[in-house]
């Protein structure tokens, strides 16, 4: 160290020394600078982001938590590197069980670290408890699977949802029923809960609309061990057409005691029927009746190279399967478009345009509602364990 006096001048060689000092001080103190920034940003590049694939993973609908995480799985294994924004991805997840507490603890954990976007739920009443909880805390949203109107409803501009509501459903079983069956006793059996109540009360409003009033109306606990009371009321009443609206677990099991107590009436139902749970409770007794889903994406060009990827993996695109890969493509795209996995922004920008999916060029409304240049529901049937096309 140089001590001088105030009125001490450096020499020539003395000012020369300590100005060459000072600025490799500076050099150094720049340099080290640059290298803590540089640390950090390697260190956030290589810090992944995680998708929550949040569903029932266990228990009566467990295949379609399978049928999630296998879309989800494929869409990421379609990124180039298995990167996003130079980003590792991650993949988390979750059961709700279809449960209204078990979906509302599992939101309120899963945003102590909040997830960059959460592909689920697919109960709707399990969707209604998780939303506000999401958009509370700045995460996005995108269920392949909840129907229920009130989800988008809600006024959430971070959730969107890959199907279509039961209001729409629910007019079209009640266009068939008036259409094809209008002349006929008409009974309705559903379940306590959001999805089966609000697509069962839909199609009742609808069928009432055209002057058709039902003859009989039943709503019974789910998971019951018998229906034979509700189901001999029904043949006292003499019911020809059914519209049977529950879990599909509940519908297999409801359709194989009808059948058994030997009630001829035609059963039509809704999407939940898609499920293999409700094939394997029903047996024979599933055969032949008409549901609605969503148009079957398999059959569109533009999920060849997903289903391949499936198939490859040794899977089958069934199901929710490739609903829940059109949610990941989606959550992408709006990254990729707004360069950030910011949940107002993603949103934003998925909302920007038509996204490119494995269900074609698809849109979203102000509310998050999908839109498809084709219907959002068609008529199926299962046939020797298979789904067929009707119409």
């Amino acid at each position: 160290m140089i001590f001088f006096k105030k009125t001490d001048e450096f020499k020539p060689a003395q000012k020369n020394c300590f100005w060459k000092y000072w600025r490799v001080f500076c050099i150094c103190t720049l340099i080290l600078g640059e290298i803590a920034l540089l640390s950090q940003a390697v260190a956030y590049a290589e810090q992944p982001v995680k998708i929550a694939i949040v569903g029932p993973m266990i228990g009566t609908s467990f295949s379609v938590g399978i049928q999630y995480k296998v879309g989800v799985s494929a869409a990421i294994q379609a990124l180039p590197d298995g990167q996003l924004l130079g980003h590792k991805v991650d993949i988390k997840t979750y059961d709700d069980s279809c449960s209204i507490p078990i979906a509302e603890k599992v939101a309120l954990d899963l945003v102590q670290d909040p997830p960059a976007v959460v592909i689920g739920h697919s109960c709707s009443m399990a969707t209604l408890v998780a939303a506000p909880v999401y958009a509370e805390h700045k995460v996005l949203q995108i269920t392949p699977a909840s129907t229920n109107p009130q989800i988008t409803e809600l006024g959430i501009k971070t959730i969107f949802r890959m199907i279509g509501r039961d209001d729409v459903q629910g007019k079209i079983g009640a266009e068939r029923i008036a259409r094809q069956h209008a002349d006929k006793k008409i009974g309705f059996f559903y379940f306590p809960g959001s999805y089966s109540e609000g697509l069962a009360l839909t199609a009742i409003s609808a069928l009432e609309v055209r002057g058709i009033k039902p003859t009989k109306i039943i709503k019974e606990i789910a998971s019951a061990a018998s229906y034979a009371g509700s189901i001999q009321d029904f043949i006292d009443a003499k019911i020809e057409i059914l519209y049977l609206v529950g879990g599909g677990l509940d519908s297999g099991v409801f359709m194989r005691q009808l059948r058994q107590m030997g009630a001829q009436c035609q059963v039509i139902s809704g999407d939940t029927l898609v499920s293999k749970v409700f094939v394997e409770a029903a047996g024979d007794a599933g055969e032949g009746i008409p549901f609605t889903f969503p148009p079957e994406p398999v059959k569109l060009s533009t999920s060849k190279k997903a289903v391949a990827a499936i198939k490859e993996m040794g899977l089958e695109p069934v199901g929710y399967t490739l609903l829940a890969y059109a949610a990941t493509q989606t959550w992408i795209e709006g990254v990729r478009r707004a360069h950030s996995f910011d949940a107002d922004l993603v949103a934003t920008a998925i909302r920007r345009g038509p996204v490119e999916t494995v269900l074609g060029g698809i849109s979203f409304d102000e509310k998050g509602d999908i839109q498809t240049p084709y219907p959002a529901f068609v008529w199926y049937m299962w046939k020797k364990d298979k789904r067929v096309r009707l119409d």
